[in-house]
């Protein structure tokens, strides 16, 4: 009798009783707006637009009759648990199979759908299936254990812990061609969470469920054991809000025209109808909805204008699952030689040579000892490299091949593999052949004035980093401080945080100037008010590279109020006006001791509003003889007004700067930090009468002084 006892609660331990069903997505969602208070009005954008081209799509879809074709959507499972083999290859089977028949509008139980919903049932033709080929194109099942030490995860940022092995999760699948889930022990009672397309980065998008409410057999328990956690998850990562729209009261809303307005999340599996404070009269609420919290056997439909809302972000946001071939089983040949990628070169090289740095991949199933690696520049000549080694089945190395010069100009590199393990054909030509665009310029020459008028953009030299492939800096028409060009970047439209976009200058070769100063010409506003709550804008950063992007000095940052140009509120397109164009300049100088460098002007949206370039200058200039010998020079002496300390270089250890009269009287003082761009400290002396004054610089551990006279 013991033993048994100790039995149960063994059991009782594994398999904890579930209480009422609790989704952590919103809860996620809004942790995340409050860390980035900018998220807000990103997803209040997104929310409207979602609403227009859910009404648009149903009107054309009534006016039609049309069904929507059936995508298929690959999935890995990543198992995270102490034990993950508890959670069976049948239990995630069962999950598959229960998103199928749900997302088909299938399940044997749609028939149980009230009479009243059933003219709303949705059938939005989304399957899945376990994915057969990893990102490397090595065969899989879909399925990835990961043996954790940790007994649970937190939902905290979406369970982000569960996401990466850092944290002792399993990192993500590439999101753009697989919908990751995680199955693990999620603390705090959450059955699971997922991510809306907006606001997380891509290395964190999926959905999180914990083991007991995952599947229809194994450690899925009652009532939570018929896969609808994952489908009411699943709606979450297509746009679906929670019907009852995350709000107590009729104020809110789920943004869906055909569920009923609802008041508060309903528990359990009450009897239909169900009515409530916000709709009163039969047929009531929506309590059979996935995006309720009833039990599973009550959970059973989408409504049409769901299923519109989740096809229109899976064609719009979720694009690339829809054409991913991870559902498609490999097919090994006898000897297959892939170049999975090129790693070097890409984007603007600096210097006019290169070494192609390649990815080798044995995709065959016998060892590959020996192949031939072909590269091409343009159309130019063939550079052959062979290769000899011992790759097995699916596994990769990393070749650096012969070098080259390309040239100045826009190129394209080929890179092709053949005659594998000296076989004159390839068992697979499809994936023998890599490319990379890429570009070199000679360094530019002083002094650069780029107005951007011409009718290439970017112009020779400069390069644009989008990294997101999203908006990036663009050309325009529209406004321009003089001639008729700058150049924009839409964050207005950019419905993203912290997105950076690069526009880079071409190579400059400082050697033998004295000093370097950049001048430019800028335009911004905000979406936001400044008396707002809002505490995250757009911001524009000027960098410097001297290492060809490896490293970056920071020079100038600017957002919010200190970038506006103009003011108030703009909630449309901003355009700038004449008058509504600064000249910010800053000085280069102490990057000159670097060398060769490139300016970078980086872009980072908060979703408010456009930011404009125009009339950029870098220029030199001489530096007096004195100042170079002297490293400071303090002038004009004797004054009349104006006072003017100048340093070579930025002094790390001045603390600050004193003018004293002949009788020991501060009449100035100003502190080491206050130096301006020109490496320079302004003293106004107008209003003091004639006479001799002591310049003292206190420095960390010394004094020096220096006599000066002001005469009218």
């Amino acid at each position: 009798m013991r033993n048994f006892t100790l039995l149960i609660l063994a059991v009782l331990y594994v398999i904890p009783a579930l209480a009422q069903r609790k989704c952590g997505t919103e809860e996620a969602m809004q942790q995340l707006i409050a860390s980035n208070p900018a998220l807000q009005k990103v997803r209040e954008r997104k929310e409207a637009r979602l609403q227009e081209m859910t009404r648009s799509v149903k009107q054309s879809r009534a006016q039609m009759r049309t069904i929507y074709p059936t995508i298929t959507i690959p999935v890995v499972v990543h198992i995270v648990m102490r034990n993950p083999d508890q959670v069976t290859d049948e239990q995630v089977q069962s999950q598959i199979d229960a998103l199928n028949r749900d997302y088909a509008a299938a399940a044997p139980d749609i028939t149980s759908v009230p009479a009243a919903w059933q003219s709303r049932i949705g059938q939005a033709n989304i399957q899945f299936c376990l994915a057969q080929r990893t990102p490397d194109n090595n065969p899989t099942n879909g399925i990835n254990r990961v043996t954790t030490t940790r007994t649970s995860f937190s939902s905290s940022n979406s369970a982000s812990a569960v996401k990466h092995v850092a944290t002792g999760g399993a990192d993500v699948w590439n999101s753009d061609n697989y919908l990751n889930i995680w199955v693990c022990n999620l603390a705090e009672n959450y059955l699971g969470i997922a991510t809306f397309p907006q606001g997380y980065p891509a290395d964190e998008q999926g959905v999180v469920i914990t083991y007991t409410a995952f599947g229809t057999t194994g450690t899925a328990v009652s009532p939570y054991n018929a896969g609808r956690t994952t489908v009411h998850e699943v709606g979450h990562f297509f746009s679906l809000r929670h019907i009852w729209g995350d709000e107590s009261g009729c104020g809110a809303d789920d943004g869906i025209d055909d569920t009923p307005l609802q008041g508060n999340y309903t528990y359990n599996c009450p009897r239909f109808p169900l009515t409530d404070r916000c709709t009163v009269d039969s047929p009531g609420i929506m309590f059979n909805n996935f995006m309720d919290y009833s039990d599973d056997v009550c959970m059973l439909l989408f409504t049409s204008d769901q299923v519109d809302r989740m096809r229109l972000t899976l064609e719009n946001d979720r694009a690339s699952l829809m054409v991913s071939e991870a559902c498609l089983p490999l097919n090994l040949q006898e000897n297959d030689a892939s170049i999975l990628n090129i790693i070097s070169p890409y984007n603007q090289i600096c210097e006019n040579n290169i070494v192609p740095r390649v990815v080798l991949k044995n995709q065959g199933k016998n060892a590959l000892t020996s192949v031939k690696i072909n590269y091409v520049v343009d159309e130019g000549t063939t550079v052959s490299y062979n290769w000899t080694g011992n790759l097995a089945a699916l596994k990769s190395d990393t070749v650096d091949l012969d070098s080259s010069i390309p040239g100045e100009g826009l190129h394209l590199l080929k890179v092709y593999t053949a005659l594998p393990n000296n076989n004159p054909t390839d068992g697979d030509g499809s994936n023998d052949t890599a490319w990379s665009p890429f570009q070199y310029y000679a360094n530019a020459t002083f002094p650069l004035l780029e107005g951007f008028e011409g009718n290439t953009f970017p112009p020779a030299g400069w390069e644009i980093k989008n990294y997101d492939n999203s908006f990036s800096w663009e050309l325009s028409a529209d406004a321009a401080k003089s001639g008729t060009k700058s150049i924009v970047i839409h964050n207005l439209a950019y419905n993203t945080n912290g997105a950076v976009d690069d526009i880079l200058t071409p190579v400059f070769d400082p050697t033998g100037k004295d000093s370097v100063f950049l001048f430019f010409d800028v335009a911004a506003a905000a979406y936001s008010s400044l008396n707002g709550t809002n505490t995250t804008w757009d911001s524009l950063q000027v960098l410097t590279t001297s290492d060809c992007g490896e490293t970056f000095d920071s020079l100038y940052k600017q957002g919010g109020s200190s970038l506006l140009t103009r003011r108030v509120p703009v909630t449309t397109e901003f355009v700038p006006m004449a008058s509504e164009w600064r000249r910010d300049s800053i000085n280069l100088t102490p990057i000159i001791k670097k060398g060769a460098f490139r300016v970078v002007f980086r872009n980072i949206s908060n979703a408010e509003n456009n930011i404009y370039l125009d009339n950029i200058n870098i220029v030199t200039k001489n530096t007096l003889p004195y100042l170079k010998e002297k490293g400071m020079v303090i002038g004009p002496v004797p004054t009349s007004n104006q006072l003017y300390i100048t340093f070579l270089e930025v002094p790390n250890d001045l603390e600050w700067i004193g003018i004293y009269n002949t009788l020991g009287q501060l009449v100035s003082k100003q502190p080491g930090s206050s130096i301006n761009n020109s490496n320079r400290f302004i003293f106004d002396l107008v209003n003091e009468p004639n006479g001799i004054y002591f310049v003292k610089l206190i420095y960390r551990n010394n004094v020096k002084t220096i006599k000066i006279t002001k005469v009218n």
